[in-house]
């Protein structure tokens, strides 16, 4: 009986590491066309909240039907983060670049409020478009607040992020686990922000509560 115990342990590690990859590819190559990069991400989200949850959902299936779920709502919210992100780009390669210019100093200013609404918003933007059917622009509001109201998560959601996309410069190949780990680590931090959201019997908020189905 005994022996059995760590048999069962390793298999079921094994287990998790090639669902982990499996995801991973799936995100990938549903990626490679840049434009369902939202409805990847999402996806991937989707399958990494069911194993927070102490599931284990069927990888292909869970990551289709997320896939498929409202991509234009993935498209919106992503669209509108690549746009912050774009305006943040241009207003700093601006004063950068503008040696002397009169307006340096305020186009840099200026691309403070734009970048902290984006780092925000993105931080919890894609669990919540795995979590909640909310329309893009009370989600990313949702997840501006969610990640205000939890700055410690948020920054280790962007330390997550970064850590992962340096390790994915340095060792292309594994980028798909990376990718899955890096999902898995975000979802629990998701997840434990949202537990913080109160119920509305106790106080009404704006961020909803993700559902377990």
């Amino acid at each position: 009986m005994q022996d059995t115990v760590p048999d069962s342990a390793f298999a079921r590690g094994l287990g998790r590491l090639a669902d982990l990859v499996l995801a991973g590819l799936l995100w990938t190559v549903a990626s490679l066309p840049l434009v369902t990069l939202p409805a990847a991400t999402t996806a991937l989200f989707a399958v990494a909240d069911g194993w927070v949850r102490g599931e284990s959902p069927p990888v292909l299936a869970t990551f289709r039907d997320a896939f498929r779920r409202r991509p234009v709502r993935g498209l919106a919210v992503g669209g509108a983060l690549a746009a912050g992100a774009a305006v943040v780009a241009v207003d700093v390669a601006f004063a950068a670049w503008a040696e002397g210019a009169p307006l340096r100093a305020a186009v840099l200013v200026t691309a403070t409020l734009p970048a902290l609404a984006t780092a925000l918003a993105a931080a919890f933007a894609f669990p919540l478009l795995a979590l909640t059917d909310d329309g893009p622009v009370a989600l990313l509001r949702n997840a501006v607040l969610l990640a205000v109201g939890n700055p410690l998560p948020t920054v280790a959601a962007w330390a997550t992020v970064a850590a992962g996309a340096a390790l994915a410069f340095v060792a292309p190949p594994v980028t798909p686990l990376l990718g899955s780990l890096a999902a898995l680590t975000v979802a629990w931090l998701a997840r434990r922000a949202l537990s913080r959201v109160p119920t509305p019997t106790t106080r009404p908020s704006p961020v909803p509560r993700p559902t377990t189905d």
